[in-house]
This record gives C-alpha cells, sequence and structure tokens, in this order.
C-alpha cells in the first residue's frame, strides 16, 4: 500500500488530501490499519479489479465508488480504420504547442472541457475547481519537460495531447481532449498519439481513461489500443 500526500490539492481544492493506492500483495487487515490513520479532508483510493475483499471493506468504512480508471496501451501498429474514420484521421494536423496554444488551452478548460471528470462531478467540489485543477496540472506538466501538441482542423486548434517520457521508447499520453467548437464533429474519435510517437522513435504508447468517459473509451479501443490493467476509484470527505 502506498501513501501519497497530495499537497497540490490545497491549491487547487482548498482541502487536505491523500492518496491511497492499493497493492495486490495487501491484505484487509493492513488497508484497515492504514486507512484508519488517515483523517485528510478529501481521501482517493484505488484498488486493482481483483481485490473485492478490500471493495467492500472501504464501503462499510464510508467509501463511494466513483468510477474506474482503464490503463490501455498501443504498440503502434498499423490501424485498420473505416472510411468515415480515416476521413476524420488525415483531416487533422498537429505540431507542438506554443504560448499561444497554452492559453488558447487553458480557456478551453475554463469551458468545461472535462465535464466528465471526478472533481467536477463531486458535490462537495465543483466544475470550477475542477478547471483550476487541470490547469495548474497542465501548468506543472510543461515545467517539468511534457510535450504539448496541438491538434488543427483545416487551421483552427480543435484539441490537444500532452505526452511525457522517461526513456524515449515509451511514451505517456498524460492529458488530451476536444474543443468545444468541434465536440460534436466527430474528430474526438482521432487519436494521433501513435503516429506522434512513432515518429518520436518510441515503441509504445500508453493513457488511462475513466469509465465515466464513455466516449473516449471508445476512441481508444476503435484506434487498436488494448486494456492492460484497472482500478476501482472510490473517495471519501472529512469535511
Amino acid at each position: 500500500m502506498k501513501i501519497i500526500d497530495s499537497v497540490w490539492e490545497k491549491e487547487n481544492l482548498g482541502v487536505t488530501s491523500k492518496e491511497v493506492i492499493i497493492d495486490m500483495k495487501d491484505n484487509i487487515d493492513d488497508v484497515e490499519n492504514g486507512l484508519s490513520a488517515i483523517n485528510d479532508q478529501y481521501i482517493v483510493v484505488k484498488i486493482p479489479a481483483s481485490k473485492l475483499g478490500i471493495m467492500n471493506l472501504i464501503q462499510d468504512m464510508g467509501y463511494r465508488f466513483v468510477e474506474e480508471i482503464i490503463s490501455v496501451e498501443h504498440d503502434l501498429h498499423e490501424v485498420k480504420r473505416n472510411r468515415i474514420l480515416q476521413r476524420l484521421y488525415d483531416s487533422l494536423d498537429y505540431r507542438e504547442m506554443n504560448e499561444d496554444d497554452i492559453n488558447t488551452l487553458y480557456d478551453e478548460i475554463n469551458k468545461g472541457m472535462f465535464d466528465s471528470d471526478r472533481i467536477s462531478n463531486d458535490p462537495y467540489f465543483s466544475p470550477e475547481l475542477s478547471a483550476r485543477r487541470y490547469k495548474n496540472w497542465v501548468a506543472s506538466m510543461l515545467k517539468n519537460g511534457a510535450i504539448p501538441y496541438i491538434m488543427s482542423y483545416k487551421g483552427e486548434p480543435a484539441g490537444f495531447i500532452i505526452l511525457t517520457t522517461k526513456d524515449r521508447i515509451v511514451y505517456h499520453s498524460v492529458l488530451g481532449g476536444g474543443y468545444e467548437k468541434f465536440r460534436k464533429t466527430g474528430l474526438g474519435m482521432v487519436q494521433k498519439e501513435q503516429e506522434i510517437v512513432k515518429k518520436l522513435g518510441g515503441k509504445l504508447v500508453t493513457t488511462n481513461v475513466s469509465s465515466n468517459n464513455v466516449n473516449q473509451c471508445k476512441a481508444l479501443l476503435a484506434n487498436g489500443y488494448t486494456v492492460t490493467n484497472i482500478n476501482h476509484v472510490f473517495v471519501k470527505h472529512n469535511m
């Protein structure tokens, strides 16, 4: 069991917070003792999908289920797309973001880009706090060397992705989304990460998606990603 002191959430959400990651080897007694010692205002617990006993335990301790975090990967194999999806794919261009692009991204986040986010939908928080949290996260990632890309449709910014890597072999698509004007055009089904990572010399791209974001789940599967792991996410408020 790993306990992370999420000090950044004090700035983002105005609360003390800890994130608890349950390991496959953790037993029920250890988890109960560990969680009982935590009294932060906002506690997030992530549990491997097969640990049903621990899931039952933490519900008895007052935690509520909010989402599944689904981990997926792509080995950069060629994807067979239907005619419509291929046309959409070919219509999107990309390049690294500049400062103006970053400011546009922040504006789009303020418009509610991540409306399926667990913070946005938590009655203890708000969409505004969720937006602030995402903007702070983006700024932190860029400061630490993440690579942001803008997706353009006929010259207009239509979406973005942010990649990170430790070894230039495996790249992680940390965050991405479509801009408001293009959200109902079908462009959200397009995944350009594989093409970008291949051009960067990488061999694998990974990402995570929430079960609350059904459209993104569909897009990832349609573009050849395979599921590697599922974690159940529970939260508790001590307000």
